[in-house]
């Protein structure tokens, strides 16, 4: 494919610019902000088209980035190009409200199908994300984007099958890995579904067999210490009521009794003291000469002993009446406790009957708990081995994830065996590009088993970021035209630079240049120095020249 007209009716801060360049090299000059990485844009975006996203996100949105300066509804522009001999037009409305692809056989002037895949179909079926990582090389991107190693993987297996590009080899890797991930996410949530009831069902356990042994505990002695429990209960209550009343009692009518005693002696004495000192009275005056004074002496002696004799009288009865109802009050003591002895007995034996019969109900109480904790206890111990062993629907998600890693193991083994011819190619026309691009130093490039790049040396296996920021990018600038060159066997593509050489000291610059001159497609190298005209003018490789300015 040869681009032969560009016509750029309004495309970023470019409009009404045509552009007839040659089928070698085209050099695209200007200062910076003149348009260059604009124009290859175009190009791009000519050949494959350029959406707008419904959101903006933090990726560049291309549509945004190159909406036209002076206008948003005038986004067009047209190409002119030749495949195989023939002429084409291809022109464009990029604005997404009349977006439109227009494709044109200027020979019979037949009006092709840009959206039936003729198009795609001149292109040789390169696609976007294909030309954005062979030839359409961007400032500072020389390095490939990650999904290329999946375009070379499909490209090597459809090419060792003889296929036509119908395989999706990474397509087919990346839903093993997403049905896998799903299967293992499944059944992790499973197992830790069936650990955590696991614990749970641990934890019921060690309760469960705490109550039991609780419940067999009180069965054997924990009526028995209920009983004891009521009787001190009761033997504090009979000593509170009967032995406390009858001390109480003894010691008042002590009391009472050393009181009429004391009062009996007094009066005694007084019948005894007033008897003696009457009859001396008596005897001693009254009887001589009786005075009016002796005499009122007798009298009060008389009444002396008149009290004397009223108290002895007194108090002799009082006491022998308490001794009385001492004597009475023993007997009932006695009375009252052979009959409180006989009740007591009576009590005795109702408690006695009534304790068994409490005895067998706690009994049959705690038997019946003990017999529902040891069945629940029993039932739980079932359901934990059940837990222990996954269930159904875990071994099932199991099963996917091993039989994802079982199928995702035998596509990259089948993968690695068909199209090891097609790779093994691949990495001999980059191995020469290369030696070509560094006059021999590195000669022998390849892929891992990741499809990453690595340059092997006389001594070690190195990769790209372990050399020089120079050496980097002509390997990736050989990888990506040898890779070009297999996605192109039929029609080559436009080779697109904008400002690859950047690094690239005199001599590196140099050798590129001379093996680009030394290829059959168009190139275009955007470049804001001139250098690159000067090395191409001083060896004589011709190239045509495109100015741009602001």
């Amino acid at each position: 494919m040869k681009i032969t007209e560009i016509q750029i009716k309004n495309f970023g801060k470019l409009h009404n610019t045509n552009i007839r360049p040659l089928l070698g090299i085209n050099v695209i000059y200007g200062e910076n902000e003149t348009g260059k990485s604009t124009l290859q844009q175009f190009i791009s975006a000519m050949l494959f088209g350029m959406e707008k996203q419904q959101e903006r996100h933090e990726k560049i949105d291309q549509y945004h980035q190159y909406e036209p300066w002076n206008s948003d509804t005038y986004y067009a522009g047209g190409l002119k190009f030749t495949v195989a001999g023939k002429d084409f037009l291809l022109e464009r409305n990029f604005y997404h409200k009349e977006k439109s692809a227009r494709l044109v056989n200027e020979g019979d002037l037949e009006e092709l199908s840009v959206e039936k895949g003729d198009l795609e179909m001149l292109l040789g079926g390169m696609k976007r994300e294909t030309y954005e990582n062979t030839f359409f090389i961007g400032q500072e991107t020389v390095e490939t984007e990650k999904e290329f190693a999946d375009i070379l993987q499909n490209y090597f297996i459809n090419v060792s099958l003889g296929g036509e590009g119908d395989i999706d080899l990474a397509g087919a890797r990346k839903q093993l890995q997403s049905r896998q991930k799903a299967a293992e996410q499944k059944y992790k949530e499973k197992q830790a579904e069936r650990k955590e009831l696991e614990e749970k069902l641990l934890l019921e356990e060690k309760l469960l067999k705490k109550d039991v042994d609780q419940l067999k505990k009180q069965k054997k002695d924990g009526y028995q210490a209920l009983i004891q429990k009521d009787q001190d209960n009761m033997f504090l209550f009979e000593h509170d009521s009967n032995q406390m009343a009858e001390y109480l009692r003894d010691i008042r009518q002590q009391r009472q009794q050393k009181e009429y005693s004391i009062k009996f002696g007094i009066s005694l004495f007084l019948l005894v003291v007033g008897v003696l000192a009457g009859i001396w009275n008596g005897m001693e005056h009254l009887f001589p000469s009786p005075v009016a004074g002796w005499i009122i002496l007798e009298v009060v002696l008389g009444c002396i002993v008149l009290t004397g004799v009223t108290g002895v009288i007194l108090w002799y009865r009082k006491s022998k009446q308490l001794k009385l109802l001492r004597k009475q009050q023993e007997e009932e003591a006695r009375e009252l406790k052979q009959y409180t002895s006989m009740e007591l007995e009576q009590q005795k034996n109702t408690k006695q009957q009534k304790e068994q019969a409490g005895k067998e109900a706690v009994e049959e109480l705690l038997q019946i708990q003990l017999s529902e904790k040891q069945t629940e206890l029993t039932n739980l111990q079932e359901e934990l081995e059940e837990c222990l062993n996954p269930a159904q629907e875990e071994q099932e998600y199991r099963s996917q994830v091993k039989a994802y890693e079982l199928a995702l193991a035998t596509l990259e083994q089948l993968s690695q065996e068909a199209y090891q011819d097609t790779r093994e190619q691949l990495e001999q026309e980059m191995s020469r590009i290369l030696a070509e691009l560094t006059n021999g130093k590195y000669d022998k490039m390849g892929l891992d088993a990741q499809m990453n790049l690595v340059v092997t040396t006389e001594k070690k296996r190195m990769y790209p970021w372990q050399l020089s920021r120079g050496t980097m990018e002509q390997m990736y600038l050989a990888l990506r035209m040898g890779a070009g060159r297999f996605f192109t066997e039929e029609e080559s593509m436009p080779i697109l630079l904008d400002e690859v050489f950047s690094s690239f000291d005199e001599k590196r610059l140099e050798g590129a240049l001379q093996w680009l001159g030394r290829q059959k497609s168009q190139i275009f190298l955007f470049t804001c120095q001139k250098r690159e005209m000067e090395i191409l003018e001083r060896k004589g490789i011709p190239f045509g020249k495109i100015m741009l300015s602001r």
